[in-house]
């Protein structure tokens, strides 16, 4: 089994941030979803398409918040007043805006060596927001789903972000 090495299989949560602050908790994980949409190169003169063309990739960043706090609300939401703390009261008022507001995101986790590894993603948008439900037996979680935008300002081939592993022992 020299094809196998239990040793890169990872284990463990990490954190999730948005534009540097932390989300806090969050429940089923932070997926990160890759997608390619491909085309056929199909010719009168074979019966077989003669090659295959990339035409679209995606990116997506998709995850459960589980503290469900006014301020996160206001991200997910893409609010632009501030939640007020007056006390005994916390207010987020929200309303229609029609803005798309583009974040920072970063998660770190560990790499199969066991070192601190951050997925750093320069540019990214709310896609999709969830249900929030509140119920009996169940954590009131926020379903939040972003798409990450290239960051044509950046070299070709690194516009999307990093991910880094620090080769040091935690």
């Amino acid at each position: 089994m020299s094809d196998y090495n239990q040793n890169n299989v990872i284990i463990g949560v990490g954190v999730l941030k948005i534009d540097g602050v932390s989300v806090g908790y969050t429940s089923g994980g932070v997926n990160l979803i890759a997608q390619s949409d491909r085309m056929d190169k199909e010719v009168d003169q074979s019966y077989a398409p003669v090659g295959i063309h990339k035409i679209r990739e995606t990116y997506q960043i998709r995850t459960n918040v589980a503290e469900a706090t006014l301020d996160n609300l206001k991200i997910v939401w893409e609010q632009t007043e501030a939640v007020i703390e007056s006390s005994p009261t916390r207010t987020l008022s929200w309303g229609m805006n029609p803005a798309v507001v583009e974040h920072t995101l970063e998660f770190n986790g560990k790499s199969p060596e066991g070192y601190d590894r951050t997925y750093s993603v320069y540019k990214a948008v709310v896609w999709e927001v969830g249900e929030i439900a509140h119920m009996k037996d169940a954590l009131t979680v926020i379903p939040v789903t972003f798409r990450i935008l290239p960051d044509t300002s950046k070299v070709a081939g690194k516009e999307y972000g990093t991910i880094v592993d620090q080769m040091v022992a935690p």
